[in-house]
C-alpha cells in the first residue's frame, strides 16, 4: 500500500486538489444562492376571505428586508373589450386630515416590514374606484355588473434594498360564476416583474403618478 501511494503520489495529489476545489465550489455555490435569495424581494398578492367579488386583496412581504409600497395599479378589461389602467394607491374618499393619526387612512402607500401584510381593501372597492375615475359607474353601482368586468390585473410597485430600484409583482384575477359574482386568481403564484421592459413600464407609471399629482388630477389612461 505504501509503495502504491509513493509511486502515485503526484497523481493522488492532483486528485485530492481537484476534490478540494469541487467541495469549495459547492459551498461557494450554496453561499451565493443564500445571498441571492436574501437580495431578492418576495412579494405576494393574495385573495382573502372567500372567493366572492368582495373578497379582500392582501399584499404580503416575505422578503428578508422591508419594502416600500410606491403605488398600486389596477388594469381591467371590460365585456366590450375596452381596457383601463389606473392608480388606486390613494383612497378616493379620503381627506388630508384623515392622515393625522395614521397615513394608512388615506393611502395604500407606505413601508411594509418583513413578514407583514397590508390589506388593500376589497376587490370590489378597487374596481369601483377605477370605474368612478372614468365616470363609468356611480357610487352605489355594482362595478362588476355595471362595467361587465371579465378580468383584471393588480400590480404592486415597491422599492427594495439599498439600490432603491423599482420592483413589481402582479397577479391576474378572473370573474366567473353564473351571476359573475365569483373571483379567482388566474395562476397559483404572483408574477414577479423583473425584466428590463417591465422595469421601464413601472418607472413610467411612477412618473405619471408624480406628474398627475403635481397637476392635481387623476391618471385616466388605458394600457
Amino acid at each position: 500500500m505504501w509503495e502504491f501511494l509513493t509511486a502515485n503520489a503526484k497523481a493522488l495529489s492532483v486528485i485530492a486538489s481537484f476534490g478540494t476545489m469541487v467541495i469549495w465550489l459547492f459551498y461557494a455555490h450554496l453561499l451565493y444562492q443564500a445571498f441571492k435569495r436574501q437580495r431578492q424581494a418576495r412579494i405576494l398578492i393574495n385573495q382573502g376571505w372567500g372567493e366572492q367579488i368582495n373578497s379582500v386583496a392582501i399584499v404580503s412581504n416575505m422578503s428578508h428586508e422591508p419594502v416600500y409600497i410606491q403605488c398600486v395599479i389596477l388594469s381591467m378589461k371590460l365585456g366590450d373589450g375596452r381596457k383601463f389602467r389606473d392608480s388606486v394607491t390613494d383612497f378616493d374618499d379620503a381627506e388630508p386630515w384623515n392622515a393625522k393619526n395614521d397615513p394608512r387612512e388615506v393611502t395604500r402607500q407606505g413601508p411594509l416590514n418583513t413578514g407583514s401584510y397590508m390589506n388593500l381593501g376589497t376587490f370590489q372597492t378597487l374596481l369601483r374606484q377605477s370605474g368612478q375615475q372614468h365616470g363609468l359607474i356611480n357610487d352605489g353601482d355594482d362595478p362588476v355588473q355595471r362595467m361587465r368586468v371579465r378580468e383584471f390585473k393588480l400590480t404592486v410597485v415597491c422599492n427594495y434594498g439599498p439600490s432603491g430600484e423599482a420592483i413589481g409583482v402582479q397577479r391576474k384575477f378572473v370573474v366567473h360564476g353564473e351571476h359573475s359574482d365569483r373571483l379567482r386568481p388566474d395562476s397559483i403564484y404572483s408574477r414577479r416583474l423583473t425584466n428590463r421592459r417591465a422595469r421601464r413600464k413601472m418607472e413610467r407609471w411612477l412618473r405619471e403618478q408624480v406628474e398627475h399629482a403635481a397637476r392635481g388630477d387623476t391618471p385616466q389612461r388605458s394600457p
